[in-house]
């Protein structure tokens, strides 16, 4: 498959806020994105995607809302307007505080999020199983014009084949099962058989047992015009290590602290 032009598959290398930078803000909140966003255009913002009862889709990573907010219920089974009342900086804590509880951060719509951080790239970690999820997903999509600075990625399989289906110019990232079998292919060396995987490879180093990433991997991948992204690293050192192994990005939520060692790393290049 040839892969459409587009500006995440250029050489720059990307830092990917997890979750908006969940290290250093409370996750998936406008406070987090607008505060990745503000480090720079190379920042990529990650955010997790579900659907509310009357079908808003939202940034949350559980269906659950009791580990961020504090309040119980299930996000597919809430009205946005009682979802929007909950305090989304309940549970962030920072030295032994919780800086953001009773600060007003809400639950966002993702909506919201495409229209306040307009030139910065996003992924859309779908996590929702409705049937209309990704309907709901490409009318967001257009709705803001973004498909040029948006990667779709979901573990539900259904989600990503329907989407690639109605626009195959689109970035995708891998299901699990594309991924797995993208590995095991190509340590037989078996390339030619390894299915494309939409542009963006999300992968982690090590799933369980698994060497997941390699510098074969790597190389294979540049070839085909795809970026290797890897998830989630959370200390310097890992990201020296694995920038030394040419991977094009990494997802951590800790995009601040990245980015000043990547200065560094360039600073001491010159």
């Amino acid at each position: 498959m040839s892969l459409p032009h587009h500006t995440l598959l250029s050489e720059t290398f990307r830092v990917i806020a997890y979750r908006g930078g969940s290290g250093e803000r409370p996750e998936n909140t406008l406070e987090a994105f607008s505060r990745a966003a503000a480090l720079g255009p190379s920042v990529v913002l990650e955010m997790d995607v579900r659907r509310t009862l009357d079908g808003v889709l939202v940034a949350m990573h559980d269906d659950d809302v009791a580990r961020t907010t504090g309040a119980a219920g299930r996000v597919s089974e809430l009205r946005y307007d009682v979802l929007a009342k909950l305090d989304a900086g309940f549970a962030f804590e920072q030295g032994g505080q919780f800086p953001f509880r009773g600060k007003s951060l809400r639950v966002p719509k993702i909506d919201d999020v495409l229209g306040s951080a307009q030139s910065q790239c996003v992924v859309l970690d779908v996590h929702s199983d409705h049937p209309n999820v990704e309907r709901d997903v490409i009318a967001l999509v257009q709705r803001h014009n973004a498909a040029g600075r948006v990667v779709i990625a979901s573990e539900i399989s259904r989600v990503v084949a329907r989407i690639r289906r109605q626009h195959p110019d689109w970035l995708l990232g891998g299901t699990a099962g594309q991924l797995f079998a993208r590995v095991l292919l190509e340590r037989a060396r078996l390339d030619a058989f390894a299915p494309s995987t939409g542009g963006i490879l999300m992968i982690p180093e090590v799933h369980g047992a698994l060497r997941v990433l390699s510098p074969r991997l790597v190389e294979r991948a540049h070839r085909r015009g795809e970026r290797v992204w890897v998830w989630v690293v959370e200390n310097v050192a890992d990201m020296r290590r694995l920038r030394a192994q040419g991977v094009d990005g990494m997802f951590t939520p800790k995009p601040e602290e990245f980015l000043r060692a990547q200065a560094d790393l360039m600073s001491a290049a010159e």
